[in-house]
């Protein structure tokens, strides 16, 4: 496998293609996604190896392409409810978490199944993300409202199978409500529960808090409306992008004695005209790429604050997402590992959930043995939930017992 990284781009121009593929090095397409309609931003993600998840800004509507298929794949597209504002799909592949209005709703990717609807926000979600290790989901919206919940109490059976009422909403971890303005975009870091999430907001301030508690580490106050951030792997350098399209760098490696830091624009990278929608960093954070509504993408050196390659396209830039070359983009006998179903539209009103096991054996039951094999089943479905609570109790159990000894 070639170790270069390579560029996803998406813009709101689908004449030609709805995602595309670049070798940012150079400058040359290697692949593009068609017939997804306009993908909205912050929709685009990877499901492992294997396929390529986006929501559609026009229609009600996602859609699933194999990384190496310019077509999407039909049997896997959904019509929702309500347009998806933002989407994410966790780390292993397992789960998608979308907003949708004011809700969020929580789908298991190999199944299908519709495993939670949440109501906490009063305003739309603007950004769904994933905490690295899978353990968090991170909501922010319109009414500048921060939640954080655990995925396993939203995945849960217990809160899966009850009405979406009062009783079936989940308690999240925190809120925070320290943005007056909506919140325009979500950072997390890599390193689990230790890491840092960054928020960016329309009151032009950027926020950074302990993912684990919501402790408020700082605010940076900016001189403009922010509407994207991303920090590098060790969070020691914070990038935001702003309405006029000018990208600041802040050092966190010596970061303010105070909580509350009004920000300078010593560290400024000059070049778009219009909103930077969205930043991303290369893999080993030498390389920021920027997408902004002046239809361009710009690669930049850190270092040295300088534009290496303009990539211009013919609509304003929703997703820029950087990724390492894999021989699956262009393997064309290539065939996905990850089993993905098409997303339910409504909660699973039964108790239901089979994995499949083979049996080498076989079996070949009488009349009498069909009826003492339906007493079995019987059987074996009041045990495995009564395990299902027991399970519960000792997982909840052992998260109280961890974040005691992690100081959580």
């Amino acid at each position: 496998m070639d170790t270069r990284e390579l560029l996803l781009t998406t813009c709101r121009h689908v004449q030609q293609w709805s995602a595309c593929l670049w070798d940012h090095s150079s400058g040359n397409i290697l692949h593009c996604y068609k017939n997804g309609g306009v993908v909205a931003p912050k929709t685009v993600n990877f499901v492992g190896n294997d396929y390529i998840v986006s929501a559609d800004d026009d229609k009600p509507m996602t859609h699933v392409w194999l990384l190496n298929s310019q077509e999407p794949v039909k049997k896997l597209s959904t019509i929702l409810p309500e347009s998806v504002t933002v989407m994410s799909v966790c780390p292993k592949g397992c789960y998608l978490a979308a907003g949708i209005g004011l809700k969020l709703y929580v789908w298991h990717l190999s199944s299908g199944k519709l495993f939670t609807i949440q109501r906490k926000n009063f305003q739309a979600i603007t950004c769904v993300k994933f905490s690295s290790d899978g353990v968090y989901v991170i909501i922010g919206g319109q009414d500048g409202l921060l939640v954080v919940y655990d995925l396993a109490s939203l995945v849960s059976f217990h809160n899966n199978y009850l009405s979406q009422s009062d009783i079936g909403q989940v308690e999240p971890l925190y809120t925070k409500h320290d943005h007056s303005l909506p919140i325009t975009d979500v950072h997390v870091g890599a390193f689990g529960h230790k890491s840092r999430v960054a928020t960016v907001s329309s009151d032009s301030t950027c926020k950074l808090y302990t993912l684990s508690t919501g402790t408020l580490l700082l605010s940076l106050v900016f001189d403009e409306p922010l509407s994207s951030v991303i920090f590098d792997g060790p969070c020691w350098n914070l990038f935001v992008g702003a309405h006029s399209g000018k990208i600041q760098q802040f050092s966190l490696r010596e970061p303010p004695r105070s909580s509350e830091h009004h920000v300078g624009g010593d560290l400024v990278f000059q070049g778009h005209q219009k909103r930077v929608s969205c930043l991303d960093l290369s893999l080993t954070s030498g390389v920021l790429v920027s997408g902004s509504d002046d239809n361009f993408v710009f690669i930049w050196e850190i270092a040295s604050r300088q534009i290496l390659r303009r990539l211009e396209h013919k609509g304003a830039i929703t997703n820029v997402k950087c990724v390492l070359n894999h021989d699956h983009f262009f393997n064309q006998n290539f065939k996905p590992k990850l089993v993905m179903k098409n997303l339910d539209r409504d909660l699973a009103q039964t108790e239901e959930f089979v994995v499949c096991g083979v049996h080498d054996d076989d079996v070949e039951l009488s009349d009498e043995g069909r009826s003492d094999g339906e007493d079995s089943c019987n059987g074996v479905n009041a045990e495995n939930a009564r395990l299902r609570a027991v399970n519960k109790q000792l997982y909840d159990v052992a998260v109280q017992l961890s974040r005691k000894c992690h100081s959580f």
